[in-house]
């Protein structure tokens, strides 16, 4: 008798868990779009159009329960290069020194932004424009545009390359 409850108890379990994750008996395990319900189940970076919804190819999932396909985020490259700070301006000097290194495989013209920051904040900013061979180092100078402000620099931080 205990070995028949195990076994009904394992099916409602398996039903349960079915249920839950979306799957059904239609729609060939991937959710159905009939009704205007369906959804979750299997999911794919294949999207299924409107004149192939019968074949089982694709996916419409996506858990919303609307039954449209929800995009997937393109999962973007970096930036093309990176950059660090040298030597920071400072009193009696008006300019950061970088190094800046290329991600990519490609010689590429990038900017590199530069913040010259001070106690209260901001001081100035500017970008750099580095013409950079496949895979390059260059080390390059960031001049500050008003030089009396350097002794209000603390920090140099380079930001977003682009």
């Amino acid at each position: 008798m205990v070995a028949g409850r195990r076994i009904r108890f394992t099916a409602v379990l398996v039903a349960v868990v079915f249920a839950l994750t979306g799957f059904s008996s239609r729609g060939h395990g991937h959710g159905s779009k009939s009704n205007g319900g369906g959804g979750g189940g299997c999911s794919s970076s294949k999207k299924r159009s409107s004149y192939d919804s019968n074949s089982s190819s694709g996916s419409t999932s996506g858990g919303n329960g609307s039954g449209k396909s929800t995009p997937s985020p393109t999962k973007s490259a970096g930036p093309p290069a990176h950059a660090q700070v040298v030597t920071c301006a400072g009193p009696g000097s008006p300019q950061a020194v970088l190094k800046v290194t290329s991600d990519v495989g490609t010689t590429r013209l990038v900017n590199v932004p530069v913040v010259f920051q001070g106690a209260g904040g901001v001081v100035e900013r500017t970008t750099v424009p580095v013409s950079l061979k496949a895979r390059e180092t260059q080390t390059v100078t960031a001049e500050m545009t008003r030089k009396d402000k350097a002794a209000d620099v603390s920090t140099c931080v380079v930001g977003t390359i682009n």
